[in-house]
């Protein structure tokens, strides 16, 4: 059913109303940070987030309500097509409950119900189970446009350096920005990239296969037969593409004996493991890591039964792709009691997360302790885990050896790279950011305090004008002369 959208008048009232809120709640939100200056003489930014997508936005938003205003949002898209929402996601829904917080910062002018009741009407907003994948990427948009933040898009960051003073920024085409601080907000693959097997990168030519997180012309899949390999929510969602596209048929294989179909993630949205998992002890976080890697995210129920209602969709169970070859024209895979011949075939394998796979991290990656530096695995299991960044709880990347990389913790990655450090809250997810925004952002705040206390007493000696104004005969009694005189100078 297609919703009637109200008046465009009702979402200007809504950015309105949410001004005067803000303005309403600006008690200690004025500027307080001191200026910085770089070696040649320039002034520094406070901040740079790199990434401009929910987790940018918010964390930038958060600093202009602590009164740190002096910041930029960097992101390498053009202005809209910031992260997943509006480019390679396929759900029709997003995952998330449709009364999660978080973005909003506790104002509820600024959270997703109130732009959808202002968009559609409170009626509408009863009836949806989830918040549609579209309508989160246009609250995004306007989200943006309310708070007014700093953005440069079509920036692509190369490098990232770092010194005790600072850390520079360099950009594709030459431009280097300097900032006190940096906080990558890059998302799933902001530490590593994608990942499709090597036996299929290895086998097939590049244009027969595609990851789920491609952006892909699904009308080529018209009349095909399509090969998934993975069974999570991206599978189910590349599958429901490829069917609604017209395929004449999809396989999904997976390699386990069952479909992953407990929802983890929403059971561990409780204020405790959503605000304190970055304390448990490392053991913890280690077996925890591995409890989680065994588990696949759920397929949306919308989704799941959409692919479902295909009679050409089929689901085949300890059926992991032994042998991938291009036999003629066709794509042959070999599971140990089956084999298939596809057109095309995708990857629904995740990512991986791996400093040394992103180029502007190398310098980071070099130095930053790792979780391989700070803690021995019980049988040497887990070797991709262990090439996590062993992250402070405040998300800031720590030198491996003390004294080698100073600078280093001028740097925060509130992105997937944060998921080993924090437990259950990992900064990539919708629900992580009610606890893990304002975490960061008193982190943030609390460094740049710190680099200023010694010039405390300065700064209260520096108000000289009182805080009333004494009338004539007052200065008189008290010995003052008239307004305008100079003060007498005592010898």
């Amino acid at each position: 059913m297609k919703l009637a959208i109200a008046s465009n008048d009702a979402l200007q009232d809504l950015a309105e109303r949410v001004r005067a809120d803000l303005k309403m709640m600006d008690y200690a939100t004025k500027p307080w940070v001191e200026p910085r200056f770089d070696a040649s003489g320039n002034p520094m930014l406070d901040v740079v987030i790199i990434g401009a997508g929910q987790s940018g936005l918010a964390v930038g938003h958060a600093l202009q309500r602590r009164g740190v205003s002096n910041i930029l949002l960097l992101d390498g898209s053009p202005e809209g097509k910031e992260g997943v929402w509006g480019t390679f996601a396929r759900n029709y829904e997003i995952r998330s409950p449709k009364d999660i917080t978080g973005t909003e910062l506790g104002l509820p002018s600024l959270s997703i119900q109130s732009f959808y009741e202002a968009k559609y009407s409170r009626q509408a907003w009863d009836e949806i189970k989830r918040i549609p994948r579209l309508e989160w990427l246009h609250y995004l948009q306007w989200y943006r446009s309310v708070v007014e933040l700093p953005i440069r898009n079509d920036a692509q960051v190369v490098d990232i350096d770092y010194d005790s003073d600072g850390v520079t920024v360099s950009l594709a085409g030459g431009d280097a920005i300097r900032a006190r601080l940096v906080v990558l907000a890059t998302g799933m693959d902001g530490g590593g990239a994608w990942r499709v097997p090597d036996s299929i990168t290895k086998s097939l030519p590049r244009e027969r296969y595609n990851h789920s997180s491609d952006i892909f012309d699904e009308t080529k899949l018209k009349d095909k037969t399509v090969g998934i390999l993975g069974s999570g929510a991206a599978a189910f969602d590349v599958a429901v593409a490829a069917l609604t596209a017209g395929a004449a048929r999809v396989d999904m294989c997976l390699r386990g004996p069952r479909l992953p179909m407990i929802d983890i993630v929403r059971e561990g949205e409780t204020a405790g493991h959503l605000n304190h998992s970055h304390d448990i002890p490392d053991r913890m976080k280690w077996d925890l890591a591995g409890f989680r890697a065994g588990l696949r995210q759920s397929p949306a129920d919308h989704h799941f039964f959409k692919a479902c209602s295909y009679p050409n969709f089929f689901i085949h169970v300890n059926a992991g792709w032994d042998e991938i070859e291009l036999d003629g024209d066709d794509i042959a895979v070999k599971t140990s009691e089956k084999s298939f011949r596809f057109d095309h075939v995708f990857a629904a394998t995740g990512v991986t997360v791996d400093m040394s796979l992103r180029p502007e991290l190398r310098k980071i990656a070099a130095k930053t302790a790792l979780w391989k530096d700070r803690f021995t695995p019980p049988d040497h299991e887990g070797p991709g885990r262990l090439n996590f960044p062993y992250l402070n709880a405040n998300y800031q990347f720590i030198e491996r050896e003390p004294g080698l990389a100073p600078g280093i913790e001028r740097i925060f990655a509130y992105n997937a790279l944060s998921s080993m450090s924090m437990g259950i809250a990992g900064a990539v997810s919708i629900s992580a950011m009610k606890y893990g925004v304002p975490r960061v952002v008193s982190a943030l705040t609390g460094f740049l305090f710190k680099e200023q206390e010694d010039k405390l007493i300065d700064f209260f000696a520096s108000f000289k004008t009182p805080s009333i104004t004494f009338p004539p005969h007052v200065r008189l009694m008290l010995g003052m002369p008239a307004e305008g005189e100079p003060e007498a100078v005592k010898p």
